[in-house]
């Protein structure tokens, strides 16, 4: 009993001390030392040491340029005055938790192309959108997921990235995206960016004559590039005079001048030398930023605030908490002595993922967001299948200490398929997507594991603990005196009617899928898919969110539109932006009329007039789409692994159906279709598939014990065994999603309500359509039993 007591409030102290620790973090040297309190002392990792790939070469090692001395010593001085965060702050935006453009805003700068004199113009779409590609790919690799890149007009590249609010450091982060050219020693130019596929980073022996491993960057080669390559080695190899060297040039500065000892016929080649592992990784970006025809000119820098208004991440942050609380309330009410449990590992749960968080430095936007609150979800879900377990076992007459232990042995198998169903879309996700789409991936990934840990270590542990405290009596574990001989109306049977009403309400965003290809849009096409305008204005003063609302509200009634988003910009936050779907010149007059008569402006105060393209651009949009497939086809294999043919193609039907409710909901509301549809789409992936597994993990555990019973019955009784999980679940998740909604912005509301019909159709799907898709198919192609 007193090592049970000294055990449980062990684990009390280590959640306490572990919140602590997430929001103060640790730094050295100074110790425990609040970020936001010493701002001015801290320091980014980044600029600890500079690396220059300048001289390194194919075939020989060259000279290295290094940091000069002074430099060096200046870093030394500036690093023993300094912090440095080993575990950051949750509240430490610079080491830690990168907040998105929605959230806080960030920098925004505008390159113009330089067209060459004889460009080919009718290339010049095809190559902004390589523009756009090139930089948000660059963005991607150095974390900035949720980054921002757009065309303006006809030759302009718009590029926003979260939280950098000194303009200055969002071009060096960017860096150079002029244009690259290969040439020789007489300078003459050979290849430029748009002769390569892609350079790559590598650690290894690429030539096989390498004595050690080494640092390298692979250059893959167009067919025309490998062509113009032979051509250009061959001739400088044949050089006499010692100077067989091939320069490669971005920005008029040689980034790295390989030698060539002989012709290289390939469609790659290695350079090698002298490299760092961040100097071989610079180099490949800085190769990458060049594959285009022409060179880009900055044209405008600027700051931005956030595109949600100043006061979401405020409100985002109050409406979770409650939520929290509603979860744990609710817990605490259904579960009694399990629900304190699952609060307290809750907490634990939080304060791990919160300093992983930080470890990690994930980017935190509406997307990011959105795996949390799932992650969240799955958390409370896990804790949800042990206690409705437990409290079978309790029915069938075991004691508490034995139904707690076989509660957890008959639930890991339904948490286990469950999580990794989900962390399969995660790892697709993760690896394949850019943009916003690998935000979400991160948070979701790292929550289902974490959750993971805790429901099935920390909660047991809790529990058993309870039991040691001679806490006992079963109803102390949530067990209820239920009527006897209750009737229950049957699903199985009556799948027609609800197949039916499903139907109903997915034809519309099935009919909306199928008319896209043809030209038919139904659906209210935000900025960010559609593109539209962009329209900026100094106001002469601090841009707050009260102002902010009052344009929002301006540019409505000039136009009979709402506006995408409404942000402050410039220096100051003076400046106010506005993005809307695209509007006639007439509805652009009125809105500079209002706006120059109501703020007193001048004409020199237009700012900006402009159109934008689709922020989320087709590669996106294509990355996105392949994600989901692939993610559906490996969650389907996996179920077919570990269940049946049958069950995988059940599972996918009721996904699919939950995406197509969502889907109609956006075209019955007309809610805006924006960057974060893509995330609420990801979220119902991952939750209804989740719910599926539950439901056919207790299938399959009847199916072992069943006799002569049939499997209509037994998936039957299943349905009805999981259905306290089912609804629980559901529940839980909607009150930290539902707070959102009721206390978020409007942005957030038009964000959380597709949000909330796919969990409702998610839950749905998962006990009236699951089991009778898979009855209806196992029926179709196949007779026996798993």
């Amino acid at each position: 009993m007193k090592k049970s007591v000294v055990s449980f409030i062990a684990v009390l102290l280590l959640i306490c001390f572990l919140g602590v620790t997430a929001v103060t973090g640790v730094y050295i040297p100074g110790g425990w030392t609040m970020p936001f309190r010493n701002a001015e002392t801290t320091q980014s990792d980044s600029a600890d040491t500079q690396t220059d790939a300048a001289s390194d070469s194919t075939d020989t090692s060259a000279e290295t340029t290094t940091s000069s001395a002074d430099a060096a010593e200046s870093a030394d001085t500036t690093a023993a005055s300094s912090l440095k965060a080993i575990i950051p702050s949750i509240l430490d935006n610079e080491n830690g938790i990168r907040l998105g453009l929605d959230l806080v805003g960030g920098s925004r700068i505008v390159y113009e192309a330089e067209i060459p004199d004889g460009y080919n113009q009718a290339n010049l779409a095809d190559d902004m959108n390589s523009v756009q590609k090139v930089i948000r790919q660059r963005l991607t690799d150095k974390g900035f997921t949720e980054a921002t890149v757009a065309l303006s007009g006809e030759n302009r590249v718009t590029v926003e990235i979260p939280q950098i609010t000194n303009p200055e450091e969002a071009v060096q982060t960017l860096g150079t995206t002029a244009q690259l050219t290969f040439i020789d020693a007489d300078g003459k130019e050979w290849l430029t960016g748009s002769d390569i596929k892609k350079a790559t980073y590598g650690y290894g022996r690429p030539t096989g004559n390498e004595v050690t491993d080494v640092h390298y960057v692979q250059v893959q080669f167009t067919s025309e590039g490998q062509k113009k390559f032979t051509e250009a080695t061959g001739n400088i190899a044949a050089r006499t005079d010692g100077t067989n060297i091939m320069a490669i040039v971005m920005d008029n500065q040689v980034i790295s001048s390989p030698s060539v000892s002989s012709q290289i016929d390939s469609d790659s080649c290695v350079i090698s030398g002298s490299f760092t592992r961040d100097s071989a990784a610079e180099l490949a970006d800085l190769i990458n930023a060049g594959q285009i025809p022409f060179s880009l000119k900055q044209v405008e820098l600027r700051s931005v605030g956030p595109q949600l208004g100043a006061d979401a991440m405020r409100t985002s942050l109050i409406a979770g908490l409650i939520g929290i609380a509603l979860v744990m309330l609710f817990m605490l009410i259904v579960y009694r002595i399990p629900g304190l449990v699952a609060s307290i590992a809750l907490c634990f749960y939080m304060v791990i993922e919160a300093l992983i968080f930080s470890l990690v430095r994930v980017n935190l936007s509406l997307p990011g967001i959105a795996g949390i609150i799932l992650s969240i979800g799955m958390a409370v879900d896990a804790n949800v299948i042990i206690f409705e377990r437990v409290k079978e076992e309790l029915k069938n007459g075991k004691t508490v200490k034995s139904a707690i232990d076989s509660g957890f042995k008959r639930a890991f198998t339904a948490i286990l398929d469950s999580n990794i169903t989900t962390l399969i879309a995660c790892a697709v996700l993760f690896f394949l997507g850019t943009g916003t789409i690998v935000g979400f991936a991160t948070t979701l990934g790292i929550g289902v594991i974490v959750s993971m840990f805790t429901a099935l270590t920390v909660t047991h542990f809790l529990l058993n603990r309870m039991v040691d405290f001679r806490v006992r009596n079963p109803k102390a574990y949530g067990l209820r005196d239920r009527e006897a001989g209750k009737q229950r109306f049957a699903i199985l049977k009556n799948f027609k009617i609800f197949g039916g009403i499903s139907a109903l309400l997915v034809v519309t965003g099935l009919v909306a899928l199928i008319l896209l290809p043809f030209g038919k849009n139904l659906f209210n096409l935000s900025i960010d898919f559609a593109g539209g305008t962009e329209m900026e204005f100094n106001m002469h003063t601090v841009v707050t969110q009260d102002i902010q609302t009052e344009v929002s509200d301006l540019f409505k009634d000039a136009t009979g539109v709402d506006a995408s988003s409404v942000t402050s910009s410039g220096d100051g936050n003076e400046d106010v932006l506005i993005r809307s779907t695209s509007i006639t010149s007439e509805q652009r007059a009125a809105v500079i009329d209002k706006m120059l008569s109501q703020y007193s402006l001048a004409d020199t105060d237009i700012l900006n007039n402009n159109d934008v393209s689709a922020s989320v651009g087709s590669d996106l949009q294509r990355s996105a789409v392949v994600c989901a497939v692939l993610a559906i086809v490996l969650m389907m294999l996996y179920i077919t692994f570990r269940f049946e043919l049958t069950s995988g193609m059940a599972a996918v039907c009721c996904l699919i159906h939950d995406l197509l409710i969502m889907l109609s909901v956006y075209v019955w509301l007309q809610i805006p279709l924006d960057s974060n549809f893509i995330a609420a789409a990801l979220t119902i992936l991952g939750y209804s598939i989740n719910a599926s597994i539950i439901v056919f993990d207790r299938v399959r555990e009847n199916l072992r014990t069943a006799r002569r019973e049939d499997f209509a019955s037994v998936a039957e009784r299943s349905v009805w065994q999981t259905m306290g999980r089912t609804i629980n679940t559901t529940l839980t998740t909607l009150f930290t999603i539902g707070m959102v909604f009721i206390l978020g912005v409007p942005s957030l509301k038009q964000f959380t309500l597709p949000l909330i019909v796919g969990i409702l159709a998610g839950g749905w799907s998962s006990v009236l359509l699951s089991c009778s898709l898979w009855n209806v198919f196992r029926k179709k192609f196949r007779k026996k039993r798993i």
